[in-house]
């Protein structure tokens, strides 16, 4: 049994939605309160450098102490691991940056989870995010309580965003995280990045008039096909959007995307100090000079979004006297050889590393070329024909380079990089979490369905799937299908099912779910097929198997899966989790 549900799935209305947004590079919050809930404030009071310099997001750095307490995060836990490794007291100190990539494509993931940190230590990925999550919080409540001290804690709604094409076990440890940081579950709304910035840029005035109104990018009127591109630092997330009456929005292609934000520059020119130095030198060098790294590190991020397509010239680096040192000790070189190295592409003059704008380019070339690709696929089917524009957000967005790319690729399209293009996540997760059903259907990426056995029919099943139970002969590894991989799914969107207990006074049956690439896969044991979790469904243990029911209801539709229980005997009804 299959209905559509088109209420609204938003929670209870409350006074604040605070939207907390972890990125891989930077990370920060906004909110806006119910009685404007279109004005987002951001946080405004980043500083890093002893304050030398002020942004509206913060690094994603975490530091613990070696006992694994929580220290700091952000710029304060990356100048204090500076200062610690300067002093060369930093060792058993953990420290993480740029973590978010460890729940990339990971088909392990579970809560006990572990990652490393930048000196390769372990620490439970569960721990690290969770206490990200958790300073992000308690920074918005103590800055928000100097303007409202009567806020409660039960006041503020939180929106969590994640990328879209994450998988559905990386969207629910987020969601554990969270309640981990102490954010309960009925509190919490999980935001798919790019649709977040989709609905902020239904919001955004241009500088056009039109019959006395101001223009919003062009994407304002119903029927509006465009294509958001969100370009993070370590994730690239596009999906296709179509405007529909009452300011709501209709994904027309499911997300795709991959690891090609702007760490993967980073990355790429990392390798140029490899070359230069020889790959187990250059390791000696990071492990031992840390504070330097960094500072690196910092010059080079601030440095490469200025870089233009049309009009290169040189980068100049400052470097730390430490690389000289270790260059000419190691192998008795000197920095002269390295313009012969780089056929004049890199000079090493005192401090600083002139590098010709050539070398710069080729370390964003990969990246943004498997974007332009994937745009380009997406773009040549029939069905995105209508498609008018490609809107650029997210904070690699903000590059020079990415947009004369682009604008020069996609001469058919217009393409617009908004103002404050790297905040429209998080101000569009705000807006999310005032009105959650904004986006009123999505495609299904997968196929998805559960684990069940199914009367055995010897002439349809292999006898290898043969089981015996309390009411007969089964066939085990069933596949039922819920939904299948490109369909359209309405917000709200249930699919239902009668499941019976096959062994007599059972108390309880979990149910395992599984994805598909397939479109019909028989057995949950076919190519292709994942599971995804598990759900612990309770029966009623007096019952015989055949009178041993419950109406099994998933909600799908909505930027996580849902799914609910109702015993057919006892009537009641549960929402449970589903186990990673």
């Amino acid at each position: 049994m299959a209905t559509d549900s088109t209420k609204t799935t938003n929670m209870k209305q409350r006074l604040i939605v605070t939207a907390i947004d972890i990125g891989t590079t930077y990370s920060g919050w906004a909110y806006s309160s119910l009685n404007e809930p279109e004005k987002v404030y951001a946080n405004q009071t980043w500083y890093a450098d002893e304050g030398s310099l002020a942004s509206l997001k913060t690094s994603s750095c975490l530091l613990f102490t070696p006992d694994k307490k929580f220290k700091y995060f952000g710029y304060k836990a990356e100048s204090e691991f500076v200062r610690l490794a300067g002093e060369k007291k930093h060792q058993g100190w953990y420290f993480f940056k740029r973590f978010k990539m460890a729940l990339l494509n990971d088909q392990k993931l579970n809560r006990y989870t572990t990652i490393d940190d930048i000196s390769g230590r372990e620490m439970p990925a569960l721990v690290v995010f969770a206490n990200a999550i958790k300073f992000l919080k308690d920074n918005f409540m103590a800055t928000i309580r100097k303007r409202v001290p009567s806020l409660k804690d039960t006041d503020v709604t939180y929106v969590l965003t994640v990328p879209a094409i994450w998988n559905d076990m990386a969207k629910r440890f987020m969601r554990e995280a969270a309640v981990e940081a102490g954010i309960p579950n009925n509190q919490l709304v999980i935001a798919l990045e790019p649709e977040a910035a989709s609905v902020w840029c239904q919001g955004l005035k241009t500088e056009i008039q039109r019959c006395d109104e101001m223009d919003v990018l062009g994407i304002s009127a119903v029927g509006t096909r465009y294509m958001i591109v969100d370009l993070g630092g370590g994730t690239a997330d596009i999906t296709v959007h179509e405007k529909r009456p009452n300011n709501t929005l209709l994904e027309i292609h499911e997300p795709i995307g991959g690891p090609w934000g702007g760490t993967e520059v980073d990355k790429n020119f990392i390798e140029l100090f490899e070359v230069l130095f020889g790959a187990s030198d250059w390791e000696e060098y990071k492990r031992n000079e840390l504070e330097d790294l960094l500072y690196i590190y910092r010059d080079f991020e601030a440095k490469k979004r200025n870089l233009q397509l049309l009009s290169p010239k040189q980068m100049i680096l400052q470097v730390p006297v430490s690389l000289k040192e270790h260059y000419e000790r190691n192998k008795d070189r000197s920095v002269s050889e390295i313009e012969h190295l780089f056929d004049g592409n890199i000079i090493w003059q005192k401090d600083k590393l002139k590098i010709d704008a050539s070398l710069i380019m080729k370390c964003f070339e990969g990246p943004v070329q498997n974007v332009i690709c994937n745009v380009e696929e997406i773009l040549s089917k029939r069905k995105m024909r209508n498609v008018s524009k490609i809107i650029l957000v997210g904070g690699f967005s903000e590059s020079n380079y990415v947009q004369e790319r682009f604008t020069a690729k996609f001469t058919d399209w217009e393409v617009i990089t908004p103002v404050e293009c790297g905040l429209a996540v998080l101000k569009g997760a705000v807006l999310f979490g005032q009105n959650q059903s904004v986006v009123t259907a999505r495609i299904a990426r997968y196929t998805y369905g559960l684990d069940i056995a199914v009367p055995f029919d010897l002439t349809k099943h292999p006898t290898e799937k043969l089981v015996y139970t309390d009411v007969g002969r089964c066939c085990k590894d069933s596949f039922w299908k819920a939904v299948e991989i490109g369909q359209e799914i309405k917000d709200g969107h249930e699919v239902s099912r009668i499941g019976r207990a096959v062994n007599d006074f059972q108390d309880h049956i979990i149910l395992t779910f599984f994805k598909s690439t397939e479109r019909d896969p028989l057995f949950t044991t076919d190519k292709g097929c994942e599971a995804i979790g598990k759900i612990d469904v309770p029966m009623e243990c007096t019952l015989k198997a055949d009178e041993n029911a419950v109406e099994q209801i998933f909600i799908f539709g909505g930027t996580e899966l849902r799914f609910k229980s109702k015993h057919i005997t006892r009537g009641d009804t549960h929402e449970l989790n589903i186990d990673l």
